[in-house]
């Protein structure tokens, strides 16, 4: 059962009648049942390893407070030395770090065995058969529970905050499985942190109509994302690269635009859809993209892009590298060995930007593109923090204006540009293909594919469907220029600040337009959103 399927849509409109229904000191079962009920529709095998997870990270946080109550308690005592205030402290971290590194190797094991099984199907048949063994193990075989990585990391990161003392712990396990398991994100995000998500869980969930309004608005906004757009742009993505014709070099090239825009549309649909639904409950979800697309650097198009994960890698694998003891040794290290400043500044950021972009890319996917498009972002990155002074000083010393709009327009160009070359290493499904799909791009831009019938036999849309779509990318970039100029106040903000009438007539068309134009039929598979199998 996903967002987009008809059982969904009446799921919800039960769920709703029975949340507002109850009073309001239990609203919060009444979302934990629905949550439960969500997850173990779509298999009721995932429910153990949700299960597992949340427990053991719940008892872990349970356990580190208490030691560090313990610790408190004994610091207060009368008359300890310095020395001894030393020593209870590092009893303490070494009881918590334990306890720490148990609850991640048992979570983090448990992601790690699900996501990378399947390259061990091989040698455990042949093992098997040496053994004497019958059957075969297979991959299809392999559970791997629904948002596995999002609350892995959702959880994960409640248990850093506990250890490093950001928050206190949770004391009711039901709520902490509330927290993980909320229906709305776990699909596929945004990855919520505990002193956002679950101290709103913990509150009072009242009614309020215009922010119900404004749920019912960016959800319809997500449907029309996901089925109108997405879906028929990726009629036409399919068709080009199923078949990885050397020869479609410029449909290639606008088949990759498509994609830009067909993954956005996806991923950032499924997001308003996850932050409406949760509107109408009366929580607030953490924003996930702020129009990525208006990016001028690879750096700030990561900070719009997938918010949360960006955020998640940042606060609990980055900036650990970078502050930790280890790069600081290295640091004296280099001064020692008397290394330039600039070359020390490269080394000291190429390390936590490889490091973290690495791991991003095994998040994503885990064959051999995605470890490449993680080394091909961490290089970009870690040229653009490490060189930024002095690219900046180029531009200065050679008069360069940059604050002019047409300058932002080429850097926005180039971002895009770059951002469908990583989409270039991935989309294919290996790297072979990829190769297939450059050389065609670099040795075969045609033009009159558009003329000699090639476009419209691979493109699977007819001209009615490639209007449609070109008309609804045009509208999706024009609702990101408006929103940009709109800065902190949200476009549904603006809607209502006009008369009840314009915001209900907007609201209508928007469905009309979702059930007109979105794609559906016997090939269609509404389940299918871009980000569910990470």
């Amino acid at each position: 059962m996903t967002f987009v399927s008809l059982s969904f849509v009446a799921f919800l409109f039960v769920g709703i009648a029975l949340f507002y229904i109850c009073p309001v000191k239990y609203r919060w079962l009444v979302l934990l049942g629905l949550s439960v009920w969500f997850y173990a529709q779509s298999n009721v095998a995932y429910l153990p390893y949700i299960l597992l997870s949340t427990l053991s990270i719940y008892l872990s946080g349970v356990v580190m407070g208490k030691f560090w109550t313990e610790q408190e308690e004994k610091l207060k005592a009368e008359g300890l030395s310095k020395d001894e205030k030393k020593s209870i402290k590092e009893k303490g971290k070494k009881k918590r770090k334990a306890v720490l590194i148990a609850a991640l190797v048992l979570n983090i094991g448990i992601l790690c065995t699900v996501k990378f099984a399947k390259f061990f199907v091989g040698p455990i048949n042949s093992l098997t058969a040496f053994l004497g063994g019958e059957g075969e193990f297979s991959a299809s075989s392999i559970i791997v529970p629904l948002g596995i990585s999002y609350y892995t990391f959702s959880t994960v990161g409640y248990l850093l905050d506990v250890y490093w003392k950001r928050y206190p712990h949770e004391n009711n396990y039901l709520r902490f499985l509330l927290y993980a398991i909320y229906f709305p994100h776990i699909l596929q995000g945004p990855i919520a942190r505990y002193n956002n998500l679950g101290t709103q869980l913990k509150g009072e969930l009242n009614f309020d109509l215009d922010r119900f309004m404004k749920g019912v608005q960016l959800l319809l906004w997500g449907y029309f994302k996901k089925l109108v757009i997405a879906d028929r742009l990726n009629i036409f993505i399919d068709g080009v690269f199923e078949s990885y014709d050397s020869n479609l070099g410029l449909i290639n090239v606008i088949a990759m635009v498509a994609d830009a825009f067909y993954i956005y549309a996806d991923f950032s649909g499924c997001m308003d859809m996850a932050r409406g639904i949760s509107d109408i409950f009366g929580v607030k979800l953490e924003l996930n993209f702020e129009r990525p697309f208006l990016a001028t650097s690879v750096p700030e198009f990561w900070r719009r892009w997938h918010i949360t994960l960006g955020a998640w890698f940042r606060d609990y694998v980055y900036m650990p590298v970078s502050t930790g003891a280890k790069l600081k040794e290295l640091n004296k290290k280099l001064k020692k060995a008397n290394v330039s400043k600039s070359v020390s500044r490269v080394i000291l950021v190429t390390i936590p930007v490889f490091i973290t972009w690495i791991l991003t890319g095994l998040w994503h996917g885990t064959g051999s593109t995605y470890i490449v498009w993680g080394f091909y972002y961490a290089i970009l990155i870690a040229l653009s923090t490490a060189f930024s002074d002095d690219y900046q000083s180029f531009l200065k010393k050679h008069n360069v204006k940059t604050d002019t709009l047409s300058w932002r327009i080429l850097r926005i160009i180039k971002v895009f540009c770059i951002f469908m070359g990583g989409r270039i290493l991935t989309v294919p499904g290996s790297l072979s293909k990829t190769k297939i799909v450059l050389q065609s791009i670099v040795h075969n831009i045609n033009p009159w594919v558009f003329t000699n019938g090639t476009f419209w036999k691979y493109s699977e849309l007819d001209s009615y469907g490639v209007i449609i779509a070109v008309l609804c990318v045009a509208l999706l970039i024009g609702v990101d220029l408006i929103q940009e100029h709109l800065g902190e106040k949200s476009l549904r903000d603006r809607i209502g600040e006009e008369n009840l009438f314009t915001g209900i007539i907007l609201t209508v068309a928007l469905a009309v337009a979702v059930f007109v134009y979105g794609i559906y039929g016997s090939g269609y598979d509404a389940a299918s959103f871009v980000y569910m199998g990470y």
